[in-house]
C-alpha cells in the first residue's frame, strides 16, 4: 500500500514539473495558463481597479472643467466621470438640493443613470408615508436610490425620466412616484411627465445625457 501511495505522489510531481515546464515553455502565451501564474503566484496580479474619491478638490476641479468648456468656441461637448458629478452634487451644488437629502452619489453604466443619497423624512414634511415604510425600515435616515434615463427636455434642458426607485431596499410602485418627486423639489412644467425631474441647468448648456457611463454636456 505504501508503494502505492508513493507511486502517486511521484506521479504527480512528475506532473507539476511537466507543467512547471510546459509554462515555461509557454510564458509568452499567458492565454494558456491565466490560472497557473495566480495559483502559484508567478504571474503578476492585476488588483481591481479603484474607484475614483469624491472629493471636494475632484468638485473644484470638475467645476473649471465646465467654465473651460462653457467658454470655449470650439468644444461642443464635455464628458464628465461618475465621481466628478457626485463631487458637484455634494460639494458644489449643494443649494440645489432639498433640505434633508444628505451625501448624494451618482452611478451611470451605459445610457443608465442612478442617484444614491440618504434622506431624513424629518425634513421632508410632504414626503408620502409609502405605507409605513419610511417609518419601519429606518426611524432617523432613508436610503433612497432613483434609477432611470437623462433625455432633452424641451429647446434646452434635460430631465430625469425615472424607472424605479427604492427607499430603504425596498422596491417603490410607480404610482407613487410623482408624490415623491414632488417632495424632493420636482417642480411642474408644461410637457414634463409626472415621472420624470428637470435636471439641474448651465448657462450655455443646451442639454445633457448619459453615454458610456459618462454625463455629457452639449454647447448651446
Amino acid at each position: 500500500m505504501g508503494k502505492a501511495v508513493k507511486k502517486i505522489v511521484t506521479r504527480l510531481a512528475l506532473a507539476v514539473l511537466v507543467v512547471l515546464a510546459a509554462y515555461a515553455g509557454w510564458k509568452g502565451g499567458d492565454v494558456v495558463f491565466p490560472r497557473l501564474e495566480t495559483a502559484l503566484g508567478i504571474g503578476e496580479i492585476e488588483e481591481p481597479a479603484r474607484p475614483d474619491p469624491v472629493t471636494s478638490e475632484a468638485a473644484d476641479l470638475a467645476r473649471e472643467k465646465i467654465e473651460t468648456f462653457r467658454e470655449s468656441e470650439d468644444a461642443v461637448e464635455l464628458r464628465l466621470k461618475p465621481f466628478e458629478v457626485s463631487s458637484l452634487l455634494r460639494y458644489s451644488l449643494t443649494g440645489m438640493l432639498p433640505a434633508g437629502v444628505v451625501d448624494p452619489s451618482v452611478e451611470m453604466d451605459g445610457d443608465r443613470i442612478d442617484l444614491v443619497a440618504s434622506v431624513i423624512p424629518a425634513a421632508l414634511p410632504d414626503l408620502p408615508d409609502l405605507g409605513g415604510i419610511t417609518g419601519v425600515v429606518v426611524p432617523d435616515t432613508v436610503a433612497v436610490s432613483v434609477g432611470g434615463s437623462l433625455v432633452p427636455f424641451g429647446d434646452r434642458g434635460s430631465m430625469l425620466l425615472v424607472r424605479e426607485i427604492f427607499v430603504g431596499g425596498i422596491p417603490i410602485p410607480s404610482s407613487v412616484f410623482p408624490d415623491i418627486l414632488t417632495a424632493l423639489g420636482r417642480e411642474p412644467r408644461q410637457g414634463l411627465p409626472a415621472s420624470a425631474i428637470l435636471a439641474p441647468a448651465f448657462e450655455k448648456i443646451k442639454s445633457a445625457y448619459i453615454e458610456d457611463g459618462e454625463l455629457v454636456l452639449v454647447r448651446a
